[in-house]
């Protein structure tokens, strides 16, 4: 049964982050996460949040802990990024 990891963060831009995020899906895939929903905070102006499904634990974290994904965030102007693991019980 796969696992989930919850994703939050502020973004500069919203819109501008969707459009990357979902540019980047094949990376996601290659490392065994897959896209479950994306959905933007009605509450908190430029508050992205994103639910995915993994396959292997490790191999996420793996990619969520990158140096190469930590540079493209700071880039993009992404902070506050709060990742939990969620497991089905």
């Amino acid at each position: 049964m796969p696992t989930h990891v919850l994703w939050q963060a502020d973004v500069a831009d919203f819109d501008a982050w969707l459009t990357v995020f979902r540019q980047d899906a094949a990376n996601r895939k290659a490392a065994g996460i897959v896209d479950l929903n994306v959905w933007s905070d009605p509450d908190r102006e430029n508050h992205a949040i994103a639910l995915f499904a993994i396959i292997d634990k490790d191999q996420a974290r793996a990619f969520f802990e990158s140096e190469e994904l930590a540079m493209h965030m700071e880039r993009d102007g992404i902070t506050n990024v709060t990742v939990k693991l969620l497991k089905p019980e």
